[in-house]
């Protein structure tokens, strides 16, 4: 069995993102059986003994295959268990858990060098071991009052934290299991869990006096979205979530969202560039713009820039988007009532929702719905109504959209 401990570790981890968790089952987190590669080579050698396993020859300098491709990866590798331990607590991942994970591999002086093209299954394990970390470590830090005007009305941030494990840990199962492989070693692998390798995590949460109200939300899903594009659209929404506008500020999206670079968490996804469809650093962060701008003309906060996309977006009807784009498209908002008002945000099954909270006494009885007509097949005009004590006394144009047909880059 490999056991390592944190000053080995430190030297060989590099950094990645945490994916979605698996199953857990009370001590144990672990994977079923995962399929193997099904062919005929494949199917004859799983049963062969480690003594008796001979690796085909590579049909290339360089293979993409499968971890489960036993004609080149020993099958001894899949009978190994992955264990990680943290204070008496224990998780456990068999490796057939990543058989179908792609493998790069390369015939290096007569040796077979791996590489893991998806490390996604590593970082989920760890994400799986980062949900139950979290409420075993969860501290309380003392809440921030935001607004109180001393008579009933006030805005609090509550704030948590927790400890989870750092972000490189999946890369780092990654690299030791194709360092393992390269030498040929077939054995467990076995982590204790030390304070170097945990960071602290904070959540924060808004907590409301009863007068407050839900004024504005938007809800749109993006259910059909690879996993770098979900990345994006939930660290965007992170940048909003939890934003107190007072009397007269105002929020550029685009700035709250920061940089679309690696360095602020984003990662390669489909952006709109040049009137086609490609891909870009932080696509995804528009959907988050347009439900902001769809939950915020709802609860009557002032638009006061706002540009269509150049092309028609999936998760938003003609005329109710916000394209955002570094340096000369933004979504600006200011809130012109005379109390604070709240931005939360929420990611819920790969469906994201944009909340915008008002003060009922400061709405004085008014609501607001945006909503557009389409006027043609790549066009549409969009309209405020506003309704007081629920009765429609006056609807605005706000502008007119229009799209370019959709193109593939």
């Amino acid at each position: 069995m490999i056991k390592w401990k944190a000053g080995l570790l430190a030297s060989s981890i590099l950094l990645t993102s945490l994916a979605l968790p698996i199953r857990a089952d009370a001590q144990e987190i672990g994977y079923g059986a995962a399929e193997r590669l099904r062919t005929p080579a494949a199917e004859s050698s799983f049963f062969f003994s480690q003594a008796a396993w001979k690796p085909e020859a590579l049909p290339a300098v360089s293979t993409d295959t499968v971890f489960g491709d036993v004609r080149y990866i020993d099958p001894a590798f899949l009978t190994h268990k992955v264990t990680i331990t943290w204070q008496g607590q224990k998780w456990v991942t068999g490796m057939n858990a990543f058989a179908n994970v792609p493998v790069r591999l390369t015939n290096l002086n007569g040796k077979i060098a791996c590489e893991f093209l998806d490390i996604s299954a590593f970082n989920a394990f760890f994400g799986a071991i980062n949900a139950q970390l979290a409420p075993a470590t969860q501290q309380s830090v003392p809440q921030k009052t935001l607004y109180d005007n001393g008579a009933g009305t006030y805005i609090c941030l509550d704030s948590l934290s927790h400890l989870e494990t750092k972000a490189s840990m999946g890369q780092w199962l990654a690299d030791t299991m194709e360092n393992m492989v390269l030498n040929g070693i077939c054995t467990d692998i076995s982590l204790e869990l030390t304070s170097d390798l945990l960071t602290n995590a904070a959540d924060s949460a808004l907590r409301f006096s009863p007068d407050y109200i839900l004024a504005g939300t938007s809800t749109s899903s993006f259910a059909d979205s690879d996993d770098n594009r979900c990345t994006n659209v939930a660290v965007a929404a992170s940048r909003i979530d939890n934003r107190v506008l007072m009397p007269g500020e105002s929020l550029s999206a685009s700035s709250a969202f920061l940089p679309r670079t690696k360095a602020n968490g984003y990662k390669m996804a489909g952006v709109y560039l040049n009137g086609v469809h490609t891909l870009g650093m932080g696509g995804g962060v528009c959907q988050v713009s347009s439900d902001l701008y769809h939950a915020a003309m709802n609860a009557g906060l002032t638009v006061t820039e706002r540009w269509p996309h150049s092309m028609p977006v999936p998760y938003a009807a003609l005329g109710m988007d916000a394209a955002i784009a570094q340096g000369y498209k933004d979504l600006k908002i200011r809130n012109d009532y005379d109390t604070p008002v709240a931005i939360c945000t929420e990611i819920v099954n790969k469906q994201l929702t944009v909340n915008v909270y008002v003060l009922g006494q400061s709405m004085g009885g008014k609501t607001y719905q945006l909503w557009a007509e389409q006027t043609g097949t790549l066009s549409a005009k969009t309209y405020l109504t506003t309704y007081q004590n629920g009765v429609p006394v006056n609807t605005a144009y706000i502008g007119r959209s229009r799209y370019n047909p959709l193109r593939e880059g």
